[in-house]
């Protein structure tokens, strides 16, 4: 028996991935020869959270590793703290009784990789011709349309001063009242389209006037709490990217949802940005949802498209809550696009 679990554990030593058994507080008892050589873990050092688990907002019941979570997934993608900073990791989790064995290794590269990269450079191409035309039509709105619009007002106001029967005052006010309110949904229609003012002031203070557009547009209460790091320079077109998950998702919770409560949680940590999004709607099922539309999907790609992931936690009767993480670093040598760049004309 003793030759058996000498055999086994040599085995397992030369595993060309990293095993790691650790107790319900992450105190590690065992780790195979690769975990020790990719991480520099020793024996009796607890296991740290992932970036994304760290970010995460939890209950006071809830474990902080998603792997733990109910209905877990088999595997997830994300960055440990190493003895050299942070590496990315695939990483899968067994509890056996009192203990997990954790099995983690680099992120496999093969042709599904290969295909699944292909992918992700189409979807991008995808987002960044979406956000050129809605640049575009938000443009024309802005230029052509409400001009017009406003040349008409003007118009009218000029029109008004001759007349001086009540009855046809009273039309000429009524027409007044519809074209000021056009011009509010253009005005509206233009800030959805394309929220400029990313590139002008950043997301934090951008966020900050959408959502009080937001309040006055749906008429429900949302809270929003930020903890970015001011020095931290983020790429405005990866900015705009994370304001569209954020947007589309105030946009399904009131359209589907139909929630009266929003809050939304943002911080950084090291080159992430984090973000809770929770609402007091409907909820709906996780597949059902996933199936419908492309709302969900395009949420996801963009959080993909930033080196990030997203989830979503709900149930039909609601609440909702969505997490995730995204890199807002421009990363080196990527190449300047005519999403991000708002000085042309």
């Amino acid at each position: 028996m003793l030759m058996q679990t000498e055999f086994l554990a040599e085995i397992v030593d030369d595993l060309p991935e990293g095993m790691i058994i650790m107790d319900e507080e992450r105190i590690i008892h065992y780790l195979n020869k690769k975990a020790s050589e990719m991480t520099g873990w020793k024996l009796g050092e607890k296991v740290p959270y992932c970036s994304y688990c760290q970010g995460r907002a939890v209950n006071e019941d809830e474990n902080r590793c998603i792997l733990t979570a109910d209905n877990p997934i088999p595997s997830f993608n994300s960055h440990l703290a190493v003895y050299e900073g942070l590496e990315e990791f695939e990483m899968s989790l067994k509890k056996r009784k009192n203990y997990y064995v954790l099995r983690i290794q680099k992120p496999v590269q093969n042709e599904n990789s290969e295909r699944a990269r292909f992918h992700e450079l189409l979807v991008r191409e995808t987002l960044l011709a979406q956000e050129a035309e809605r640049k575009r039509i938000a443009r024309e709105l802005h230029d052509h349309i409400g001009q017009s619009v406003y040349s008409i007002f003007l118009g009218l106001e000029v029109i008004k001063q001759g007349i001086f029967d009540h009855k046809y005052q009273q039309h000429l006010f009524n027409m007044m009242n519809v074209i000021e309110k056009t011009l509010e949904n253009i005005k509206q229609l233009t800030k959805s389209l394309r929220p400029e003012m990313i590139h002008d002031i950043g997301l934090e203070k951008s966020l900050r006037q959408a959502i009080r557009d937001w309040r006055k547009l749906y008429q429900i209460e949302i809270f929003l709490e930020m903890e970015l790091d001011n020095e931290q320079k983020f790429d405005p077109e990866k900015e705009l990217h994370l304001f569209r998950v954020i947007q589309e998702s105030i946009s399904n919770s009131v359209r589907h949802g139909q929630a009266s409560y929003i809050s939304i949680h943002l911080k950084t940590y090291y080159q992430y940005v984090f973000f809770d999004f929770y609402d007091n709607g409907n909820g709906f099922k996780l597949e059902a949802g996933k199936k419908k539309g492309l709302g969900l999907k395009h949420m996801y790609e963009r959080c993909k498209m930033l080196d990030g992931d997203i989830k979503w936690l709900s149930k039909e009767g609601g609440p909702t809550r969505i997490e995730g993480f995204v890199s807002l670093i421009k990363t080196e040598g990527e190449r300047e696009s005519e999403c991000n760049d708002h000085r042309r004309p």
